[in-house]
């Protein structure tokens, strides 16, 4: 049976299937973006934090825009080429419409890449930096040392945004215990001749892990001498874990760590675990039955007590458990842990270390701090806690860490400091003398709180200049020192020959004690950052999708148009309705997230 209307349209509305379906297909996409647009202007109105502004590079959206406007020209000459049965035009003009979805998500790459290297930091005092973290080593004590370009690191470098800590015990949950944490741990004792030992107990030669009842004596005494019997029998120079029987192990003393045997451990646990439990259901049901049976007339919550389990009901019965393992570090070495393991801030001079896996260690935290270039510096956010506590913002700003003795690269940045204030003074000296006061003596504009309490890459950039070349805020040559659009194409670049020759981009070492939260500019790091992701991504992915679609019609559809000319420009017309939908979603992107 032939369907009708999918090659020639009804003359009484002029579609024919397929367009339905893709208007159809359009209305749900329109519910579905415009339901993340509202929820983007929800965030930005109602956000508790001083919401990014102008956060994004502009050019390459800029030119992302052209470009997909262009490409809905092309594929709009690409179907016309086809109604008048031009094929080598339709391939020309479809060929360089998926060529613009190439650019586009090329330029979307490397703006996602400069994104996900860029760290961001925020201190316990909500003073905000910005910058290209430094790589780090650590020596045998475990103090740290920068690693700059050029020098010889002794050790394998690592991103100097790590926790140290010098672990004399580690204790791994048997639930919840990372493999590649523990690969990372035991790579790194390797690397400094240390290792990971099952830790001995205070009065054993080792630990018992009981998974089944039939392996384990519920009688103490009966029990040690069973478990001095198993001693005895594997006494051996090898340390290895020993299966006792089907569902228990023997771990000696001195057994090297391994996942493998914290994966055999966690079976023993969950077997043991599921026997305890199944016991007390049945003694549960028991009781209750029992207690139901004594007073039939009394509810549930008056015979509660009668059904409760005591440790009489389950003597004999259940297995003794062990949900953590714990192995000594021989001897103790410092051990780099990446900052987003850590389950709670450490705080300084601590002792004991929680990993999100419910990984204990046990030692001392060294000196570890975030030691970075520093591109951007916002007081946004303190300074609206200032205003909150009512406070002058500036007076709490400047005695903020980063201009205090204890950070030893204070005095640039108290530099930097002055120089922005001298500008800013200047930019509203002029704001008064462009748009003028109102009756009652205000100006009629002011700076903005971005303005104000914010050094972008630019600013700093321009400030090292200024000093270079002995200018200052206000004078007309100090305008014509900032980085224009084309610099940094995708974001701050710190390999900049100026930025490079002048040192534009200032050091810092943020303490670890100090260090709030820490993040490359990824969806972790504010909500802004996670609904950008989500509409670019999903945006992204229709691009892909809708190109892959076109250039199907590109490279596999000569049959189809030899067969039908017609079927195959309505297929396009089609997908060119769909690519339309792509180039305006993105219109609306642009100027909401690259612009505001």
């Amino acid at each position: 049976m032939e369907i009708p209307y999918t090659v020639t349209a009804r003359k009484d509305t002029g579609l024919f299937n397929a367009k339905v379906g893709i208007w159809l297909f359009l209305a749900s996409e329109v519910m579905l973006f415009g339901g993340l647009f509202s929820g983007y202007v929800f965030l930005r109105i109602y956000a508790d934090y001083p919401w990014p502004e102008r956060a994004l590079p502009v050019l390459p959206g800029l030119i992302n825009t052209f470009v997909l406007i262009g490409s809905s020209v092309t594929v709009v000459f690409a179907w016309a080429a086809l109604k008048m049965r031009q094929w080598r035009r339709f391939q020309f003009f479809m060929a360089i419409t998926i060529a613009c979805a190439g650019i586009f998500m090329v330029l979307k790459g490397l703006e996602y890449n400069a994104k996900w290297n860029h760290q961001a930091v925020r201190m316990d005092d909500f003073t905000i930096v910005e910058g290209h973290t430094h790589k780090a080593v650590i020596d045998e004590d475990g103090h740290f040392h920068e690693v700059h370009e050029g020098d010889d690191p002794h050790g394998t470098p690592f991103k100097a945004n790590a926790v140290i800590f010098k672990a004399e015990r580690v204790s791994f949950s048997l639930v919840r215990a990372h493999e590649s944490w523990i690969d990372s741990m035991l790579s790194q004792a390797e690397e400094r001749h240390s290792k990971l030992v099952a830790q001995k107990q205070k009065g054993t030669t080792g630990i018992f892990l009981y998974g089944a009842l039939v392996d384990f004596e519920a009688d103490a005494d009966k029990r040690k001498a069973a478990e001095e019997d198993i001693v005895k029998e594997y006494q051996t120079a090898e340390k290895i874990a020993r299966k006792i029987g089907e569902k228990s192990l023997y771990i000696p003393d001195g057994t090297p760590l391994s996942y493998a045997l914290l994966k055999k451990a966690r079976e023993i646990f969950i077997a043991g675990r599921a026997h305890n439990a199944e016991i007390r259901t049945g003694i549960l049901r028991t009781k209750w039955k029992d207690a139901h049976a004594n007073h039939p007339d009394k509810g549930n919550w008056e015979i509660a007590d009668e059904a409760k389990i005591t440790p009489e009901d389950t003597a004999g019965q259940i297995v003794k458990v062990l949900s953590t393992l714990a192995f000594e570090m021989d001897p103790p070495v410092p051990l780099v842990l990446n900052r987003s393991w850590i389950k709670r801030p450490i705080p300084a001079k601590a002792e004991q270390a929680e990993l999100r896996d419910d990984t204990t260690l046990a030692g001392a935290l060294q000196d570890s701090p975030l030691a970075l270039a520093v591109d951007a510096v916002d007081f946004r956010w303190m300074a609206q806690k200032a205003v909150e506590a009512d406070k002058d913002p500036m007076k709490v700003i400047e005695s903020s860490w980063i201009f205090s003795d204890k950070n030893e690269h204070a005095a640039e940045y108290k530099k930097l400091w002055k120089m922005h204030k001298k500008r800013i003074e200047k930019l509203e000296e002029h704001l008064v003398e462009k748009y003028k006061r109102d009756k009652l003596g205000n100006p009629k504009r002011v700076s903005t709180e971005t303005e104000r309490y914010r050094m972008g890459w630019k600013d700093l950039l321009q400030y090292a200049k200024a000093e270079e070349e002995g200018v200052f805020p206000g004078e007309e040559k100090f305008d014509d020192l900032r980085p224009s659009m084309t610099d940094g194409f995708t974001g701050p670049d710190h390999k900049n020959a100026d930025v490079k020759r002048l040192h534009a981009f200032p050091e810092l070492k943020v303490p670890h004690e100090k260090v709030a939260m820490a993040s490359a500019f990824t969806p972790k790091w504010n909500t802004y950052y996670a609904i950008y992701f989500t509409l670019t991504g999903l945006h992204g992915l229709h691009v892909i999708g809708g190109a892959l679609v076109l250039g199907y019609y590109l490279l596999f559809s000569k049959g189809l148009y030899r067969q039908n000319p017609e079927w195959l420009a309505n297929r396009v017309e089609v997908g060119g309705l769909f690519w339309h939908f792509v180039d305006l979603v993105w219109i609306f992107l642009f100027p909401i997230l690259y612009l505001m």
